[in-house]
């Protein structure tokens, strides 16, 4: 009710003599939208209760709030309030989560637990890279390879200057 108050118009149609509803792109995007900082985890090995998957992104000490809920016996729903926890989860592919390893995906509208997601976060390597480029250049640099989302810590410190990593 709350997205037909919105604006969105909910239609019906009928798909091979079944009554179906039907959502245009911006209703998909409309209603999405508050979907647009969550994460997927999938257990490929067996996952821990619910409750030590919230205690362990709880114990991972995030700046703002986060929810953990069960999708299927795989997958969790990890919603978060804030663009630097977001990027912080999704920037490492595989967390251990009481031994067992979750891969991380980011959430999309045509996500389901059936199919693997083709959205995934990819570290660059621009070895010997003038150090001067470090900062002010290096998300001009790679944005020709996608968008950027931050550099590793050795890179922002210039702590490793014969490589970036972004």
């Amino acid at each position: 009710k709350e997205w037909a108050n919105a604006g969105i118009a909910d239609r019906q149609d009928d798909k091979k003599g079944e009554p179906a509803m039907v959502f245009s792109p911006l209703d998909v995007s409309t209603i999405a939208a508050s979907f647009q900082l969550s994460l997927v985890g999938k257990f490929s090995k067996g996952s821990p209760p619910m409750e030590d998957i919230r205690r362990f992104f709880k114990a991972l000490d995030l700046k703002d709030e986060i929810s953990v809920g069960l999708l299927d016996h795989q997958h969790v729903l990890i919603r978060l309030a804030s663009e630097k926890d977001f990027h912080r989860i999704w920037g490492r592919n595989v967390w251990y989560v009481f031994g067992c390893p979750m891969r991380v995906f980011k959430w999309t509208s045509s996500f389901h637990v059936d199919k693997e997601p083709s959205i995934v976060p990819v570290w660059f390597s621009l070895p010997k890279l003038l150090v001067h480029f470090f900062k002010e250049c290096l998300f001009h640099i790679v944005s020709c390879l996608g968008r950027p989302f931050f550099m590793d810590a050795a890179t922002s410190s210039l702590a490793r200057p014969s490589m970036a990593r972004v």
